[in-house]
């Protein structure tokens, strides 16, 4: 099994609502004993209200996001622009039910199109197919398809297709990198993934000036509506805790 498979399993199966009803199941085992049961359906219940609410969301979010600064107007020496993806989603009759890139994918891609127009260097784009998405175009095609649609020059474009996590696309960038003499490259993904990206990229040996994007928690003063719980709050606190268990396990890998 490889090692996108297990990454995609641990993240998806460890860190979603299984472990809720999980919870749930134990709880119908030990309805004869009612303590244990209410206590364990009050833990579930609570980390989910808490995990809902954009407070939290944000707390858990504002370390990753502002881990790194955002890139300033001073041009910093690089001699390409890294693109990481961040998936790839079916198309819509719209689009020829042809694949497209999802919002957070798109959002890399566009901020990268701005700096290469900005810098003139060569734009990397990264993402192959997912176990999900075996026999597909992969993910870098897509965004290379996207930024030429954009006006970008086809020329100045180079797909990375074959890795399929961020750890694979900082050792397969990193080996067309050197291929083309880039030692110093502007590496841009969302902000609470850009502290994992680092990590894997610097094992890589390849240096890099952090350029985030795509920022997800709130800022300014605390209203009422920052403690109301939301599915989409819910979704970016297991955002959050996915890039931790994802940093945890980069620094230990060799």
């Amino acid at each position: 099994m490889s090692m996108g498979v297990l990454s995609a399993l641990f993240t998806n199966v460890v860190l979603s609502p299984i472990l809720l009803v999980a919870l749930i199941v134990v709880c119908a085992i030990l309805a004869r004993r009612r303590g244990p049961a209410v206590w364990l359906l009050s833990v579930a219940g609570s980390l989910v209200l808490l995990l809902s609410m954009p407070v939290v969301a944000s707390l858990l979010l504002r370390p990753l996001e502002y881990r790194y600064a955002a890139l300033g107007s001073a041009a910093p020496r690089a001699e390409a622009i890294v693109v990481l993806g961040g998936g790839v989603r079916d198309g819509s009759p719209d689009e020829g039910g042809e694949p497209s890139l999802t919002a957070t994918t798109l959002k890399r891609v566009v901020y990268g199109y701005r700096l290469q127009r900005r810098f003139a260097v060569p734009l990397v784009v990264c993402g192959g197919t997912t176990w999900r998405e075996k026999g597909a175009a992969s993910e870098a095609d897509v965004a290379k398809a996207a930024l030429v649609n954009l006006g970008a020059d086809e020329g100045g474009i180079i797909a990375e297709g074959r890795s399929t996590t961020t750890w694979e696309n900082a050792r397969n960038a990193a080996a067309l990198l050197r291929a083309r003499g880039v030692s110093r490259v502007l590496l841009v993904t969302s902000a609470w993934h850009m502290p994992r990206a680092m990590i894997a990229f610097r094992r890589a040996g390849i240096a890099c000036v952090p350029a985030p994007t795509d920022y997800l928690s709130r800022g300014g003063r605390l209203t009422a509506v920052d403690f109301v719980p939301g599915f989409g709050e819910l979704r970016d606190s297991v955002t959050a805790l996915q890039e931790y268990c994802g940093i945890a396990l980069y620094v230990v890998r060799r």
